[in-house]
């Protein structure tokens, strides 16, 4: 069967650049709303860090998708795959890897990497359980990583000793094929991933700001991970039919916002987090209407009009 025709406007999502386009505007509000200046650095790092990861989602997924029932978006990815796994994904990682070491701030690199280990076990997890050899090579990495940056640490030889062992065993579970299973109860694929997402989004405000407490930094990437946890729930619901538990998803984002807004206005909470939360009220009022949407337009079509949703409302974070 030929592959379909992708409409110009859906470039930009075949090609997964709407998730770095979210990261980084996103990253600027951010900064915006704690008086940062970034350098482009700082943004091309993370936009091409964002792209090099959903890439490498989407081409795993296709060993494990049958045929008939790829996407559009994955269509593209499986007849692509073994220049993106041989070419295009290894070139991208050695320039992120030269941008990590002498480009990007020490105190960043440190949390990125740690953030890439929890992402290369996502990986493992979801994505690369259709092929045995990339799934085991991406537990290695961050099994091995997890231990070097163990060593690393400013803490007691006895506890970075536990916490070793501690890595080694989820790694025999995972060789074991128990960590997805695991991983799949404890948390959804969606949650996990906007989980994911939203700390990678705030990694460089959470060191360049320099909080003087966690509440602040733990608050701001707990509504972003709900906002695009709504967003990745919603695209789901929406290709396999089934919205169950989304609604309340929505009304547990709200509340959140709304109660976050709230404690700013009485004080409570640092101003700086006024300008995010505006940003995701109004995302969270697209969303909806994305979803109500969603009924009458193609999969292809609503995955666009939800993340645009993510985007259009950001300029209320420098109101």
């Amino acid at each position: 069967m030929p592959a379909r025709k992708t409409p110009w406007w859906l470039w930009a999502h075949v090609l997964s650049l709407e998730a770095p386009l979210v990261a980084v505007l996103w990253q600027h509000a951010l900064a915006h709303a704690h008086g940062l200046r970034l350098s482009p650095m700082l943004d091309l790092g993370l936009a091409l860090a964002c792209w090099v990861i959903y890439v490498i989602d989407r081409t795993l997924d296709t060993f494990s998708a049958d045929r008939a029932d790829l996407s559009l978006r994955h269509g593209f990815y499986r007849r692509h795959r073994r220049v993106l796994l041989l070419g295009v994904i290894p070139a991208a990682s050695l320039v992120l890897a030269w941008m990590a070491l002498w480009e990007i701030p020490e105190g960043v690199l440190w949390q990125a990497s740690g953030l890439a280990l929890l992402v290369a076990l996502y990986l493992a997890s979801w994505a690369a359980q259709g092929s045995r050899v990339w799934r085991d090579l991406l537990i290695s990495c961050a099994g091995l990583g997890s231990v070097m940056l163990i060593s690393r640490m400013p803490a007691s030889p006895g506890f970075r000793f536990t916490l070793s062992l501690l890595v080694l065993g989820v790694m025999v579970l995972s060789f074991l094929r128990q960590l997805d299973i695991r991983l799949g109860h404890l948390l959804p694929k969606e949650m996990t991933a906007a989980l994911l997402f939203a700390l990678g989004v705030t990694t460089t405000t959470r060191f360049l700001g320099m909080p003087e407490t966690l509440l602040a930094p733990v608050l701001e990437c707990g509504l972003l991970a709900l906002l695009f946890a709504c967003n990745l729930h919603g695209i789901s619901a929406r290709e396999k039919n089934d919205a169950t538990g989304h609604a309340g998803l929505v009304m547990i984002t709200l509340c959140f916002t709304l109660a976050l807004l709230w404690m700013i206005e009485l004080g409570t909470l640092e101003h700086a987090l006024l300008g995010p939360a505006r940003a995701a009220l109004g995302a969270l009022v697209l969303h909806a209407l994305a979803q109500r949407a969603g009924k009458r337009v193609s999969a292809e079509a609503h995955r666009v009009l939800s993340d645009l949703a993510l985007i259009v409302p950001l300029p209320l974070a420098w109101l």
